[in-house]
């Protein structure tokens, strides 16, 4: 070993059974540690192959990068020969190397990663935009997450319209151990992402939360509030059944997905508004002409049916005498009693001013049709002190009728069922007309 003891690399012979024999200065010095010392120790204490898919694998010819036991940043280049029944390993310095490539790759995984994330950010954004539906929004938001973390399981919860809470996409690991309500104020309250790694954060994050992942398998998860300016529509969680951290992108990709999904969301959201609004009265919420007109087309020609033409009596007068605010109060009262009066299945629209139309479905003779009215008139009639002043409410009803098969148009039946209506209105109102019958001239009254 003379020979080595002055080259600037180390120099290990190890004989058959994987103990040190030999080493020169360079390798004592290296190790921290004297030749004696090392001398007849297991090669194991000293170096141990990088556990990195980077360099070559021990399996392979060489030259391998090697570290020290427990101190991976110490990396050598180690090449070897055999010398008689000994191997020998010749060790040179490759720490600054080591942590270059090191660094290198952390770079390029980072680029893959960043470019794969905003391909997934980009494909989702036009996933959004031509969502049509929430369910859909729901969904792609769903699959984009669970995709993005490769998670086990993303749910999308949402605040409805009509303020309930409900699962939107995806499973629900939880299986209602955990409201929807309570997860969705656990990430919309504080309008911040939140990362819980295992069950114990979970449990200080939200009391019950760490038990319920617990009993559902789930030891992480991710969430994001879904909202746009002033308006919180729900949020989403991506949940993992395996141990999992989180890295610096992990929160900014879940922000910039859930702002895009709840803006998509703002959209479609404002699109049904202004959609119900054009087909609905602004005063009682009701179908509005338009939308009666195009339900008719819909109905004609299915089973028979009846058209109701209602004008409520002495309105004018209310409003006249009471102002406009009582007049759509009279109006909105008249809309609830008149949806009172019909079956589920029936329309009642408000046609302009103080008309209102229903429409009964499945009435195949006057006589069933008839019924409906009366039922109508009396529910008018009915609770005057409900009524803007106590006033009585009344009407005059034109009925037609188209039985089924009838080859009758909807502007001809509306026009029959008004032409009757005005006929019970010029007899002095509070009464029914059954258009071409003249039997039902006399005043309604229980």
């Amino acid at each position: 070993m003379s020979g080595a003891n002055a080259l600037p690399v180390g120099v290990v012979h190890v004989d058959q059974t994987g103990r040190i024999s030999d080493v020169n200065p360079w390798f004592a010095e290296w190790a921290s540690s004297t030749p004696d010392a090392i001398i007849g120790r297991p090669i194991e204490e000293f170096l141990v192959h990088a556990d990195d898919d980077l360099f070559p694998s021990p399996d392979g010819p060489g030259p391998w990068v090697m570290v020290p036991p427990g101190h991976p940043g110490r990396a050598v280049m180690v090449a070897r020969h055999s010398e008689g029944s000994d191997e020998v390993l010749v060790v040179s310095e490759a720490s600054e190397r080591f942590r270059a490539l090191r660094d290198l790759r952390r770079r390029y995984a980072l680029a893959d990663r960043t470019r794969t994330r905003l391909e997934l950010i980009m494909d989702s954004s036009v996933a959004f935009a031509t969502a049509t539906t929430e369910e859909r929004l729901a969904q792609v938001l769903a699959d984009a997450t669970q995709r993005a973390y490769r998670a086990e399981e993303s749910t999308v919860y949402l605040h409805e319209p009509d303020g309930t809470s409900v699962v939107a996409a995806g499973p629900d690991p939880l299986q209602g151990r955990i409201g929807a309500e309570t997860l969705i104020d656990l990430v919309s309250a504080p309008r911040r992402i939140i990362k819980v790694v295992d069950p114990e954060e979970g449990e200080r994050l939200l009391p019950g939360l760490g038990d319920a992942m617990r009993a559902s398998g789930v030891h992480a998860l991710i969430g994001a509030p879904l909202h746009h300016e002033e308006s919180d529509f729900g949020a989403f969680i991506s949940w993992f059944h395996h141990t999992r951290t989180f890295d610096a992108e992990a929160a900014p990709l879940a922000g910039a997905l859930a702002g895009q999904a709840a803006q998509a969301l703002a959209t479609l959201r404002l699109q049904a508004r202004l959609a119900h609004a054009a087909m609905h009265d602004e005063v009682t919420g009701l179908p509005n002409r338009r939308l009666l007109e195009a339900q008719m087309e819909e109905i004609v020609g299915s089973a028979g049916f009846a058209v109701l033409f209602i004008d409520l009596d002495g309105f004018k007068g209310v409003n006249d005498l009471l102002g406009h605010h009582a007049g759509d109060r009279m109006l909105h009262e008249a809309a609830d009693r008149l949806l009172a009066g019909v079956r589920s299945e029936d329309l009642v629209a408000r046609y302009g001013g103080d008309e209102f139309v229903i429409v009964a479905r499945d009435v195949d003779n006057p006589a069933v049709a008839w019924e409906i009215a009366e039922r109508v008139l009396e529910g008018l009639r009915s609770d005057p002190g409900a009524s803007p002043a106590g006033q009585l409410l009344s009407a005059s009803i034109g009925v037609a009728v188209a039985p089924p098969g009838a080859a009758v148009l909807p502007e001809q039946l509306m026009r029959q069922a008004d032409v009757a209506m005005y006929r019970a209105k010029a007899a002095g109102g509070n009464r029914i007309v059954l258009a071409d019958d003249d039997r039902a001239m006399t005043p309604f009254s229980r």
